[in-house]
């Protein structure tokens, strides 16, 4: 009830803001031109832009089964579709917050204080606000990858998620790899299966817009972004420019993506060893993010189960200093709105001094979580003997021993 209630207030004043100001959601007005487009035959899909307000031309970037899937969109008016896709997005970040919620706390962190209270923490955090206010289609593809490999490890379907959530956007196929690298082979076929399958419904459905986009439009960077220095694109891809000042510096930023992937995927296999399915996720979304050509702020709505790990489960510093940790990195997310005054400002492109510290704070701020999980966590000898609480209920997974955690006092002494 919550959930609909927030979804629907939400998604009405959105769609009214739209309807009156005929300003933002961007993204969802490519999407809606690209289902149209689509509608109209094949071969159209990627000739269709939106020009914003401010004459950006957007167009429609990921494979034709997003587009098919889409298309409910290209039969209402653009208001309707702003205020069902908000209150859509609503409901899916809600889920998110339960989800994270079951995982990392006992019954009493389960109830409506704290799901009403991360939701409230949430939507401030500049990825939340960003994804809203563009329509974007993060929070779904977050939300299908943490029940997929969260709450639905070791279940007949294992994989599935990952698979159609790359037939979506092809950001979640770093997670097959995870399921590869941590022994789970069924599941990695899984993925791989419905992901052809995904493109075999668009080859099916519009040949030559599929043609075009999986023989080289996949690759065309430029329909994403025309200068990867922007101060939103807050990938390592992006980092490596501001630093540079440079545009293209594809060896400096594949060497640094090929280092800083393997350490992160060793992070996320070392959590799965370890028996925390959710910090091994976070580890693996962030290391996808941080390598990926372009990571907009948007794409890290994955702040937001971070964040509830770091309120919720306190075993990393005691509660005082988790606490505090919480709440000073909510601010840096929160205050990063701030960069939405850079591209007007004519200042988005070229960073000095402390401005590459404040341009690169996502990045910053994955590198350094990454690094923290590597020094804290230790994985099980015998391996991850437990499943997802999320899936089993902690109830039942307490009793059973199946939530066994990382004990820090044991590490620490362990390490005197």
């Amino acid at each position: 009830m919550f959930a609909g209630a927030s979804a629907a207030a939400l998604g009405l004043a959105a769609g009214v803001l739209h309807h009156t100001t005929g300003l933002f959601w961007g993204d969802l007005a490519a999407y809606r031109a690209g289902a149209v487009a689509a509608a109209s035959g094949d071969g159209q899909l990627y000739q269709a832009v939106h020009r914003t307000p401010d004459g950006i031309a957007l167009g429609f970037t990921y494979p034709p089964f997003a587009a098919l899937l889409m298309q409910p969109l290209a039969v209402v008016a653009m208001p309707v579709a702003v205020a069902g896709w908000t209150a859509a997005s609503v409901v899916v970040l809600v889920a998110i917050i339960r989800l994270t919620l079951r995982w990392i706390g006992p019954p009493a962190r389960q109830g409506l204080t704290w799901t009403v209270g991360g939701l409230v923490g949430a939507l401030p955090i500049f990825a939340v606000t960003g994804h809203l206010q563009v329509g974007q289609v993060g929070l779904l593809l977050t939300w299908l990858v943490l029940v997929d490999l969260v709450a639905g490890r070791g279940g007949r379907w294992h994989g599935l998620g990952i698979g159609v959530a790359a037939g979506l956007k092809l950001t979640p196929l770093i997670f097959v790899g995870y399921l590869v690298l941590t022994g789970r082979l069924r599941a990695a076929a899984t993925a791989t299966v419905a992901f052809a399958a995904t493109i075999g419904v668009g080859f099916a459905w519009r040949p030559s817009d599929s043609n075009w986009f999986w023989t080289g439009g996949l690759l065309d960077t430029d329909r994403v972004t025309g200068d990867p220095r922007t101060i939103l694109n807050q990938s390592l891809s992006g980092a490596v420019t501001r630093v540079l000042d440079e545009p293209r510096p594809a060896l400096p930023w594949l060497v640094v993506a090929v280092l800083v992937g393997a350490a992160g995927m060793t992070v996320a296999v070392r959590c799965a060893r370890a028996g925390d399915e959710l910090l091994a996720v976070l580890a693996c979304a962030a290391t996808g993010l941080l390598v990926s050509p372009v990571s907009w702020h948007h794409h890290w709505v994955w702040w937001v189960p971070a964040l509830l790990v770091l309120v919720g489960d306190q075993r990393w510093y005691g509660r005082r200093s988790t606490i505090l940790t919480a709440a000073a990195g909510w601010l840096v997310l929160v205050g990063s709105t701030s960069w939405v005054l850079a591209s007007p400002g004519g200042w988005d492109l070229h960073f000095s001094g402390l401005g590459l510290i404040y341009s690169n704070l996502y990045v910053l701020l994955a590198l350094g979580g990454l690094g923290l999980l590597g020094w804290r966590v230790r994985p099980n000898r015998t391996g991850p003997r437990r499943r997802a609480a999320a899936a089993v209920g902690p109830a039942e997974a307490a009793a059973s021993g199946l939530r066994e955690r990382i004990d820090v006092d044991t590490l620490s002494n362990s390490q005197q």
